[in-house]
């Protein structure tokens, strides 16, 4: 049956203008796209009925933390329920992390691995396995979750330096060719940056990026931050750098490491961007990939109907999510070394 959207109010305009260009949404009905899975209709609407106890990522870091990792804890049981993967906790290049192994390993695939950095706007996410499992067992590679330093005990470049301390000790035993970087949200930033620093370090870039979800300049804001919330359209939207407050601390925000969009991208590896059309990084996201082909970077763009921030890393039962997952796993695979 069809979602019919709420009439218009005959009050007044939907939208007014500002002298500086700033809009003012006053009445505006945005329906649900019938363009969506049922279940993800359904995600929507149980979400905006759900309180924030984290005020929009504002709250005290003990109570974003504790909402975090309870619901982190929920998922990560779920996952490894539908998926068939060990877990085991490591030590690489001096950094904690946790290597998610598939037991049904990809065949001629000895030495392949990827790297992932979970998200949690660099303050969430201790010992985050929720991006690692389902790609790890799409793929039939082991996937290293590294559980870098977060803010704000340890702002930026903390998070960057255990990265690259991690990749360096990679490539002791692998070519660079056999490794992929990839994350969502944070992760995603961190990614990119990671790969910025390894360049300045004239270390061998990885094979490929997946940058789901996030920014490449602090700097300058898009469009969407303004728009949305971590849920979508929301009560309260926080400014990013509201949210990275901790982590960016005092660093200079045009710094090509912190904000890569400002580095020479010429080289860069093979990068997959994803983001969905209520994200507030949509903006970010389709800005690094715009750069990344200016640069002449085998770079690919998709992007989700009306799906809020990091969609796959949170609602496993989508068929948006499975869609994503399989997206993800695919780009990563065919660029790692055959």
């Amino acid at each position: 049956m069809t979602e019919l959207a709420a009439p218009r109010s005959s009050r007044g305009p939907s939208v007014t203008f500002l002298p500086d260009g700033t809009t003012h949404i006053v009445d505006l009905h945005v329906p649900l796209p019938t363009s969506i899975s049922a279940a993800a209709a359904n995600m929507i609407r149980l979400r905006n009925s759900l309180p924030d106890p984290t005020n929009g990522l504002t709250a005290p870091i003990e109570i974003e933390r504790k909402f975090y990792d309870e619901a982190q804890a929920i998922l990560e049981v779920q996952l490894l329920e539908m998926y068939a993967v060990s877990v085991e906790s490591v030590t690489v290049g001096g950094v904690p992390g946790r290597l998610v192994t598939p037991r049904d390993p990809a065949p001629g695939t000895h030495g392949q691995l990827l790297v992932n950095l979970h998200g949690g706007a660099f303050k969430l996410g201790a010992r985050s396995i929720a991006e690692a499992v389902p790609i790890a067992a799409r793929t039939g590679l082991p996937v290293l979750a590294v559980d870098y330093r977060l803010a704000p005990e340890h702002s930026y470049p903390a998070a960057v330096d255990d990265t690259v301390a991690v990749y360096r000790a990679l490539l002791e035993t692998r070519a660079a060719k056999d490794i992929a970087i990839y994350g969502s949200s944070a992760g995603a930033v961190l990614a990119a940056q990671a790969v910025v620093r390894a360049r300045q370090l004239a270390l061998p870039l990885p094979a490929a990026i997946g940058f789901f979800s996030g920014t490449a300049d602090f700097n300058r804001t898009g469009d969407t931050e303004a728009l949305f919330g971590v849920i979508g359209l929301a009560p309260r939207v926080t400014a990013v750098l509201e949210q990275a407050r901790g982590y960016l601390a005092d660093a200079h925000l045009s710094d090509p490491v912190l904000s890569p969009i400002h580095a020479n991208l010429d080289g860069f590896p093979p990068t997959l961007c994803m983001s969905g059309t209520r994200d507030f990084f949509l903006s970010g996201t389709c800005n690094f990939h715009r750069a990344l082909l200016c640069a002449d970077v085998d770079a690919r763009l998709v992007v989700f109907d009306a799906m809020p921030h990091v969609h796959w890393t949170k609602y496993p039962e989508l068929l948006e999510t499975t869609e994503a997952l399989d997206i993800q796993a695919r780009f990563l695979t065919e660029h790692l070394s055959s």
